[in-house]
């Protein structure tokens, strides 16, 4: 029987008996405080699971079931009771043996761990190894097929690529134009004998598995020569499959890069990628063939999740991994208002060109952005998300380069492009570098798996540090670009904020506005942090608290931006957000609030100055309605917005305007300033004050998020101070327009309050520094570690994977990024 399709070569090589062929369920069982890489599979209380993308130890497959959304959690319920049976009880097509018992590794109860010797014909113990599997059953049809499952149909081999319902024939692997047409793939033509079972097996008739060789776990004890044996003892390096998505998540079609390149195993591998989900639409696959390649997603009316699968292969051994993305729809807008800028749904496609996805040992790679398309007057902004730090020769042109000089190990490195128009539409496209590593190790090398082993426990076993990394957590650019007023798909917090805040209260509200400052910016501003007007999960009353938190924000912005024009038709508590750039101050001034000098502040080596058009360093005023200053402010806050540090330094005009402009106030608004607690914490009541603030008179209430905001100035002087007293009549009256009641005993003022000390209850220690001690492990004695201390430094505990920055700074060592 002639096949009409069959995967090539990589695919024949696939080694089925490694990943479960003969298992008593589709996955292994969830492991509770593991991660999962997107993609994985796991049996959960009889269920079967798959993530979605990347899956934290907190995150739990038990998440899908309470997820209003799929992107809410990273699991998704893929089939009901799909685990709840034992290897050979499900349709042993006729066989009496019970004697079945499976573990997850499919290992039956005869010993035989993978082996092919058992001859059973129990559909339970389909073969542990695909390249001697043993008997296979008859095709049933109605019947379900696990994962690995081989049947005999027509005298040909089939297997199961995946999870196969009733309705999926074998003989329709025969006419699918692709493998991911069907669950089934041909394994092996006239493989299958009269009787209809397979006839590979090693000669053994003995159906309860009792001859001699059945108790050798994973060794292959059949007399064939098929060297595609997954479970046997060779010499040979196990492919393990490595698998990432550039964004686990796009709104309204767009590209991602899927990469390979940290997989492993002997020799040169080669890779095919192909789509498994759904049958349509389909996505284009840039490269079917490379380590790292780009797939374009259809823009849809509808949410889709794609599913992507790799196969690896060194030429002997090959190994599978899938990937999930999600597309999100864009729904169009109702309105036939061309000029309704805060309205429109995104038009523009961000796309980014490179020369090269692959660099050997050094080289330089252009970034070119200049195909994006669908507005007007296009602007472009560069980051880099992942890798090594390395800096591009622009972020805001609409083509950049980058050199990568020569490392000790592969790497990758990740850049993204967010393309905006003139009318607030705008998309993000990211691209995968790959690197070979060829430099010699300059002193001590550590494994980046170490020192991130090293950075997590550390964070997580305190309690409050941990509470502060949930709330400053941040989401992906290419959600927050997305974001437009009505739109249904918007993040939760976001459509909270709508249903309290309309565009009509905005502009209210802020009747006196810069331009910049627009609805749908403060919308994107406010999806950028979850946590932001975010739910709780102990019975908190998320809607006052974010009712309350405007109220309080607001009335800052009128204070620290505000026209403050007593005369004026429009009263001063809704006078704010008017001015955008700090008085006196423009884009071509040169020398203005800089740590520059590395020679006199370690801060310009932290977050270095950028060279302005005349030559001199570029100004780091205040910018946007938190009025952002110094380069040592932008640094950090272009990390969280960008995972750059670069991005906002080179062009800091962009926290006036973009979305940054208010992005910048929330920012301040979620994070805590040791020993200063932040302000969201303050209004929502994690932070309670301990002896050590009630001694100083800090009482959670508006004069105390004064105090945080400027209390050298404004508080501690036992008279209350004109900008404190005009802030607690702004905010009086905008606790007012949102209904947020004002208790008798709320400290609305702060001039009886001390400042925050070393021992409060927001004392913490939130930046790296290098560990002075001694470890009698290494060459020379240095701990090779860093610690968290109570004063800035230019590494953050808030920012997963400066631990190993810090330690990279302070040390004479080099980190394996492959390790």
């Amino acid at each position: 029987m002639k096949p009409i399709f069959i995967r090539t070569a990589i695919a024949s090589a696939l080694m089925l008996g490694a990943q479960g062929a003969g298992a008593a369920q589709p996955a292994d069982d969830y492991v509770s405080g593991q991660s999962y890489a997107g993609g994985s599979q796991v049996c959960y209380e009889g269920d079967l699971y798959k993530t979605q993308w990347w899956a934290t130890a907190a995150q739990t497959p038990a998440d899908a079931l309470t997820a209003e959304n799929r992107w809410d959690s990273p699991w998704i319920l893929e089939t009901s009771g799909a685990c709840e049976s034992s290897g050979g009880t499900d349709e042993d097509s006729g066989n009496n043996n019970s004697d079945s018992d499976s573990d997850s590794g499919g290992n039956t109860d005869s010993g035989n761990s993978g082996g092919a010797d058992s001859d059973s014909g129990d559909s339970g113990n389909s073969g542990g190894d695909s390249g001697s599997s043993g008997d296979s059953d008859t095709y049933i049809s109605g019947q379900n097929y696990r994962k690995g499952e081989e049947v005999c149909y027509d005298g040909d081999l089939f297997v199961a690529q995946w999870w196969v319902n009733g309705d999926d024939h074998p003989t329709d692997a025969l006419t699918a134009e692709n493998t991911w047409g069907s669950p089934w793939l041909l394994k092996d033509a006239d493989a299958c004998a009269s009787d209809g079972t397979s006839d590979n097996d090693s000669g053994g008739g003995d159906s309860d598995s009792d001859n001699d060789d059945s108790d050798n776990s994973g060794s292959d004890n059949s007399d064939n020569d098929n060297s595609d044996n997954s479970g046997d003892n060779s010499d040979s390096t196990p492919i393990t499959v490595s698998v990432s998505a550039s964004q686990a998540q796009i709104s309204g079609g767009g590209s991602v890069t899927l990469n390979a390149s940290a997989s492993g195993g002997d020799g040169n591998l080669s890779y095919s990628w192909a789509q498994l989900s759904p049958a349509s639409p389909e996505a284009d696959i840039a490269s079917a063939t490379s380590a790292s390649t780009r797939v374009t997603l259809p823009s849809s009316s509808e949410d889709v999740s794609y599913v992507f699968s790799l196969i690896v292969s060194d030429g002997e051994t090959s190994g599978e991994a899938q990937v999930t993305v999600q597309n999100l729809a864009v729904e169009d807008s109702d309105e036939d208002d061309s000029d309704n800028s805060e309205g429109s749904a995104s038009s523009v496609t961000a796309n980014i060109s490179t020369s090269s996805i692959d660099v050997g040992c050094s080289g330089t790679i252009t970034l070119d952005g200049s195909g994006s398309s669908g507005g007007s007057d296009i602007s472009y902004i560069w980051s880099q998300t992942s890798g090594p730090v390395v800096k591009m020769s622009s972020y805001t042109d609409s083509a950049t380069s980058v050199t990568l000089s020569e490392t000790y190990s592969d790497v990758t490195y990740t850049f993204q492009l967010t393309a905006s128009d003139s009318t607030q539409a705008s998309d993000v496209d990211e691209v995968s570098i790959s690197q070979e590593g060829c430099a010699a190790a300059d002193g001590y090398v550590m494994g980046i798996s170490e020192l991130e082993a090293t950075e997590e426990s550390i964070t997580s076993s305190d309690a409050l540090l941990q509470e502060v990394k949930d709330t400053v957590e941040t989401r992906d650019n290419a959600v927050v670009e997305a974001v437009q007023p009505g739109r249904s798909a918007n993040p939760e917090n976001v459509l909270r904020v709508e249903s309290i805040l309309s565009e009509e209260d905005w502009d209210y509200l802020f009747a006196l506005r810069a331009d910049e400052y627009t609805y749908t910016n403060f919308l994107r501003a406010v999806a950028k942090f979850p946590a932001f007007c975010g739910d709780y999960t102990d019975g908190r009353d998320a809607e006052a608290i974010c009712r309350k938190s405007l109220a309080v924000m607001f009335a800052h912005y009128a204070q620290e931006t505000g026209a403050h024009a007593t005369g004026w038709e429009v009263p001063e508590w809704r006078q704010g957000l008017y001015w955008l750039r700090e008085i006196g101050w423009t884009e071509d001034t040169s020398g203005g609030y800089g740590a520059c000098d590395a020679s006199s502040s370690w801060a310009a080596e932290a977050w270095p100055c950028a060279i302005n058009a005349d030559g001199g360093y570029k100004s780091y005023f205040g910018r946007g309605a938190k009025q952002l200053s110094w380069n040592y402010n932008y640094g950090p806050f272009s990390q969280a917005m960008y995972s750059d540090i670069y991005t906002l330094l080179e062009a800091p005009e962009l926290v006036a305007d973009t979305w940054l402009n208010l992005a910048s106030s929330i920012f301040f608004f979620v994070y805590p300033q040791p020993p200063k607690p932040s302000i969201l914490h303050v209004i929502d009541g994690t932070w309670e004050p301990n002896s050590v603030d009630l001694a100083n008179n800090l009482t959670a209430g508006f004069g105390v998020t004064t105090n945080i905001i400027n209390g050298a100035i404004e508080c501690s002087s036992g008279s209350e101070d004109y900008r404190s007293q005009y802030r607690i009549g702004y905010y009086e009256n905008t606790a007012a327009y949102f209904g947020v009641e004002i208790p008798a005993d709320e400290e609305l003022g702060c001039a009886n309050m001390g400042q925050f000390q070393t021992g409060g209850a927001a004392s913490l220690d939130i930046y790296w520094d290098k560990d002075w001690g001694w470890s009698a492990d290494t060459p020379d004695n240095e701990s090779y570690a860093c610690q968290l201390v109570n004063y800035q430094t230019a590494y953050s505990a808030l920012n997963e994977g400066d631990y190993a920055k810090c330690v990279e700074g302070n040390f004479d060592m080099t980190i394996d990024y492959q390790d």
